[in-house]
């Protein structure tokens, strides 16, 4: 799986999505306050954009608290960011490829070309202006910050032509900037052919390492993936560095991952490795851990599978899914184990997810959590199974005569959306309780099926005729 990558990456950038396209390069400016952007009016009125007129969305309340014309938005929790383009027409961040892969804005706007454009961040519960840039900038991106605070890229590409005998040269300019507007940090770097992630750029260094280079400040870090024919890249889809069988967060908090005797069996299957990412000290390995049960072993004691995916990372605890066996691709055996002592924590889940040759990202093996991630939920061969993380304990799981529903993600107060399909027929979205699977809408527009800011729990969706704000249901 993931071999797509290859193939995907070479078409991003060819299309120049991938490629980091630029900072503002000092040009911010606000047209809330003095020059280098201030907060907005706090006084202001909401906005008052476009009424609601679609169905009632189940997880939210009936009435939009606020709304604007067609627009998307980037998520950064307290705040949504939203561009504007030179004649003052909001970016709806459509038709971008190498989008993430739950659903969510990655980039917002794109221009061949650096060029002028309004950044406006929003309180989500009021809409309310917090405050505005002005930026000269060909890409607005979603990304990360340090230990995944979510935060908006600016990227600016400049090329210097040549003069006849040295050769032609990009360089990339990138600012990072917060929920609040303020500036985290600034880098340029050579060329556009990289990603910016948890504060870091992230570069392609030969066939088996990425190059982690803060934005920041500091030393660069080198992941390298061993083995005799080792392939390591990141997926920005999914944030996950992909080592053939093996699949991790390549940052997650103050951890990094790297994949031991990747893309060949050898004596042993892949194993995944979580360093410290400011020291890469060893801090936790799946070798060190004892499979769970129902993984398939061979009489030395070794997986006869070596696919296996980090899921999570949290409370110093491992989420991991493991291959169930050699014959068994598409079974996997899901578990949690405590960093500090390596043990299994809780039982395990164990289900023979769904092979579907459309998708080309992770569904084999992973599934979708509530953010609080006392739920999850997973795509099988029988449709949607929903199971705690903590124990491994199955809540329910579709049957076989059922309508296979495929799950898309949860609301705070678990509702979980999903789509199911009959053969020659429209997909049809619907939610169902997380809990006791009671359906509660059976036929949404696709449109309708919200994104959701944390921590309010706020769900926002964006249609033809607005983008609107909901709270959450009591």
């Amino acid at each position: 799986m993931n071999k797509y990558t290859v193939t995907a990456v070479g078409l991003v950038l060819t299309l120049g999505l991938v490629a980091g396209c630029g900072s503002s390069d000092g040009d911010d400016d606000s047209t809330a306050g003095p020059k280098g952007g201030s907060s907005a009016d706090p006084t202001a009125a909401k906005p008052t954009g476009p009424a609601y007129s679609g169905p009632a969305i189940p997880g939210l309340v009936a009435r939009p608290a606020w709304s604007l014309p067609p627009a998307h938005a980037i998520d950064l929790g307290d705040t949504l960011l939203f561009v504007k383009d030179a004649q003052g027409k909001y970016a709806i961040g459509q038709g971008y490829a190498w989008e993430p892969a739950d659903g969510s804005v990655g980039t917002l706007h794109f221009t061949n070309d650096p060029e002028p454009a309004t950044l406006e961040f929003r309180d989500v519960k009021t809409g309310q202006v917090r405050k505005i840039l002005k930026v000269k900038t060909d890409r607005v991106a979603a990304t990360t910050w340090h230990d995944g605070v979510r935060a908006v890229a600016v990227f600016a590409e400049a090329t210097t032509e040549s003069d006849g005998l040295s050769e032609e040269k990009t360089t990339t300019k990138v600012t990072v900037y917060g929920s609040d507007g303020t500036e985290l940090g600034k880098a340029t770097a050579e060329g556009d052919k990289f990603d910016v992630h948890e504060g870091y750029i992230i570069e392609q260094d030969g066939d088996a390492s990425l190059k982690l280079t803060p934005i920041d400040g500091g030393a660069a870090r080198k992941v390298t993936c061993t083995g005799q024919l080792a392939q390591c890249s990141f997926d920005s889809r999914t944030n996950e560095i992909d080592g053939g069988q093996a699949h991790a967060p390549l940052i997650t908090g103050k951890y990094a991952f790297y994949v031991e005797n990747a893309s060949t069996y050898e004596d042993d299957p892949e194993q995944l490795v979580m360093t410290d990412l400011a020291t890469g000290k060893k801090a936790w390995s799946t070798a060190d851990v004892t499979p769970p049960a129902g993984v398939e072993l061979d009489e030395d004691g070794k997986r006869t599978s070596g696919a296996l995916r980090v899921l999570d990372v949290r409370d110093g605890r491992v989420l991991t899914a493991w291959g169930a066996g050699a014959f068994s691709p598409d079974t996997w055996v899901t578990a949690t184990y405590d960093i500090a002592s390596g043990k299994q924590v809780g039982g395990s889940s164990k289900y023979s997810y769904e092979d579907s040759p459309a998708d080309t990202i992770d569904t084999e093996g992973s599934s979708v959590f509530t953010p609080d991630h006392t739920l999850a939920a997973a795509h099988t061969e029988q449709g949607t199974a929903v199971w705690q993380p903590a124990d491994g304990k199955e809540v329910w799981a579709q049957k076989e005569g059922e309508k296979a529903m495929q799950p898309l993600r949860f609301s705070p107060n678990g509702i979980l959306y999903g789509t199911t399909k009959d053969d020659f027929s429209p997909s049809v979205f619907l939610a169902v309780d997380g809990r006791t699977k009671k359906v509660l809408a059976k036929s949404l527009p696709e449109e309708n099926i919200p994104l959701f800011s944390q921590p309010s729990g706020y769900g926002y969706i964006s249609t033809q005729k607005g983008f609107f704000v909901f709270p959450a249901q009591g």
